[in-house]
């Protein structure tokens, strides 16, 4: 009877354990048509294409991260390495910020804030700009990008969904 409830309890310790650490990793692979609009002007629509490619990890205990990289076609720097991401489910309802760094220099820059549902299902970003490496000193202005979306509607209801 002793031995049973050794056994018992030092496997619950290990599955424990095993939950405490193992962070549930999954692919991602994704290619979205998405859409870049600053807020409340339908006539600033611009369609553009959203890659993911990495790894995400959710760990039960710990804030979800994701190692890879998130490009889009018209902001896509390939001599730069992105940070990891890593989404606080206790600052702004899971926010995450996508920061490049220059491998060959002390220098990188910001791209913007993002948030997502679920592995990427949806995505939401608030773009800083100016854009780019040689822009210097970005801010968060309203310009959004919204996947997956083919149209300003479409954008803004995901982008509100976000928002509740």
């Amino acid at each position: 009877m002793k031995k049973r409830l050794l056994y018992t309890l030092i496997f619950l310790f290990l599955c424990s354990l095993f939950l405490a650490v193992y962070s549930f990793p999954k692919t991602i692979n994704l290619n979205y048509p998405a859409i870049q609009y600053r807020t409340g002007d339908p006539a600033s629509v611009e369609q553009i294409n959203l890659h993911i490619k990495g790894t995400l990890y959710r760990p039960l205990f710990k804030n979800p991260s994701f190692h890879g990289r998130i490009s889009f076609d018209q902001y896509d720097y390939p001599s730069y390495k992105m940070f990891d991401i890593i989404f606080y489910r206790d600052i702004l309802s899971g926010w995450g910020r996508i920061l490049y760094v220059d491998g060959s220099k002390p220098a990188g820059f910001t791209f913007g804030s993002i948030w997502k549902k679920g592995a990427f299902d949806q995505v939401k970003i608030d773009v800083n700009e100016p854009v780019g490496p040689e822009a210097g000193e970005s801010r968060h202005t309203n310009l959004q990008i919204t996947a997956p979306a083919n149209d300003y509607d479409t954008a803004v209801k995901i982008y509100e969904g976000f928002s509740k």
